[in-house]
């Protein structure tokens, strides 16, 4: 995590927990992922259920 993190020095803080969670999503995903999968993760998998009932 250290050697990932060291390309975000410099940047405020705050930011901190998104990039933590862009670190999630590529270790969850790994090779599988895609902007679909991208689209999910951000909506949230209840919000984007509801999208493919409609």
């Amino acid at each position: 995590l250290k050697s990932w993190m060291i390309r975000f020095h410099g940047v405020a803080t705050k930011y901190l927990t998104h990039y933590l969670g862009w670190r999630r999503l590529l270790e969850r995903y790994k090779t599988q992922l895609n902007p679909l999968i991208c689209l999910r993760e951000a909506l949230g998998r209840a919000a984007m259920q509801q999208l493919t009932q409609t």
